[in-house]
């Protein structure tokens, strides 16, 4: 099941990806564009408590890690990994990260 949900992860980060890329200039960085499908990460995670802010910290985060650690491995699969594993370790309400190896 946690199998599933990651691939759905993944396939909604490709999908706002793709948005993003596609939506020309536009003031804000990737995590906050990801963060107006707050619903839809809200439901795949099974988090109705998620907020738009713990959403985007957890998704810059990751994104830095990534680029830190594994520049070199898929983008959006590291990400998923990363947002299925902390979104499950209370992540906002602790406000810590934990590692996570993609």
């Amino acid at each position: 099941m946690t199998q599933t949900i990651h691939l759905r992860i993944k396939h909604l980060l490709e999908e706002t990806n793709d948005a993003f890329t596609s939506s020309g200039a536009v003031n804000i960085d990737y995590a906050g564009f990801a963060a107006m499908a707050i619903s839809d990460f809200k439901h795949l995670l099974d988090k109705p408590d998620l907020t738009d802010m713990e959403l985007r910290r957890m998704i810059r985060k990751a994104s830095h890690q990534h680029r830190s650690t594994q520049p070199e491995s898929c983008w959006a699969t590291f990400i998923a990994h990363y947002v299925t594993h902390n979104a499950n370790q209370n992540y906002g309400i602790s406000g810590s990260s934990s590692h996570v190896d993609a």
